[in-house]
């Protein structure tokens, strides 16, 4: 009696029949293309954290991409604080740091890349002030987790 009782027991543990996730090839392209850095375009200026403090120059109509690691998916993003007016925002974008484990669609969380791309509009040197922080905690008072600054000089 004990053995068919144990036998009944180990029969309701077996484990059911795990469901596997099949993604479309619509779909996948899709996440693909959502989740592709952006090109750096010939003549882009690029500066990465390595540039914070630094100075680049660029001329009119040229772009410059500002691109810095943050965890937007607890609320931090690099807010512009200070901007000369030559400089136009003309987009933002997003890239994971870990593409390879961040592009499962399961994933959730992770760092990011976010970029600011903006647009020399006139000639002047300025600074270009960005902060990280939450920005309800920026709104409250709090300081920054970090600081990026660029020196921005326009030239014809």
């Amino acid at each position: 009696m004990a053995t068919v009782l144990a036998a009944l027991m180990l029969a309701g543990c077996e484990q059911p029949a795990q469901d596997t996730l099949e993604i479309s090839p619509e779909v996948s392209e899709l996440l693909d293309s959502l989740q592709e850095a952006p090109a750096v375009e010939e003549g882009m200026v690029y500066a990465g954290a390595d540039m914070n403090g630094q100075a680049v120059t660029l001329p009119v109509g040229g772009l410059l991409r500002v691109e810095l690691e943050s965890i937007p998916t607890a609320g931090y993003l690099w807010n512009i604080k200070d901007k000369p007016d030559f400089l136009d925002l003309e987009a933002e974008h997003s890239r994971p740091t870990d593409p390879q484990t961040q592009d499962d669609p399961l994933f959730t969380g992770g760092n990011h890349y976010l970029a600011s791309d903006f647009r020399a509009t006139a000639v002047g040197t300025g600074m270009l002030t960005l902060v990280e922080g939450r920005p309800w905690e920026l709104d409250a008072g709090e300081p920054p987790e970090d600081v990026f600054q660029l020196s921005v000089t326009v030239t014809e």
